[in-house]
């Protein structure tokens, strides 16, 4: 109980030294706005506790970081989606829903098929990726040869992928 106290004291700090408060009415209101605003966007991340939950949102954190060769794609207004893509050779990608309650989509990994094909994997008798949203069945494995329109980016990809969907919730 003391360890909790301690680590909520600590927050709470690192949190005031954070926003510099000056003392003043205004200023109470304008914390209270800030926090307002960390609550709003930071509420899931916030509600988690336990040391693996937190090292898996700061292992997350990492993978897009400057520097980290992953680049993060806003596809909101196209899928609902986010999209964190290799930066490299943009072979490989995984795709979040922010809003999983509204999707069976709720993660999207997109593979380069190429070693695959090369060990002799018949991509082509895969079922091809749906054309809309929310028509994959979890974690069945598609082939999106690259031509068709692919409904995740709202666009052609000219590229091939093996594409699954997981169901979170």
């Amino acid at each position: 109980m003391k360890i909790k106290y301690f680590k909520s004291s600590i927050a709470a700090a690192a949190l005031l030294c954070a926003f510099a408060l000056p003392t003043g009415a205004n200023s109470a209101e304008s914390a209270e706005q800030k926090l307002n605003a960390i609550a709003d966007e930071f509420g899931p991340v916030l509600q988690l506790s336990g040391t693996p939950a937190v090292r898996e949102i700061n292992a997350i954190a990492n993978l897009i970081t400057p520097g980290s060769g992953m680049m993060t794609i806003d596809l909101k207004k196209t899928s609902g989606e986010l999209c964190m893509l290799e930066a490299g050779t943009k072979n490989n990608m995984i795709h979040f829903s922010p809003e999983p309650e509204n999707t069976k989509e709720d993660i999207l990994y997109f593979i380069s098929p190429d070693e695959f094909k090369s060990k002799g994997l018949r991509v082509t008798d895969l079922a091809p990726l749906p054309t809309e949203l929310n028509k994959m069945t979890p974690l069945k494995w598609y082939y999106y040869d690259g031509k068709a329109h692919e409904p995740h980016h709202g666009k052609r990809l000219h590229r091939d992928f093996l594409v699954m969907a997981i169901d979170v919730k």
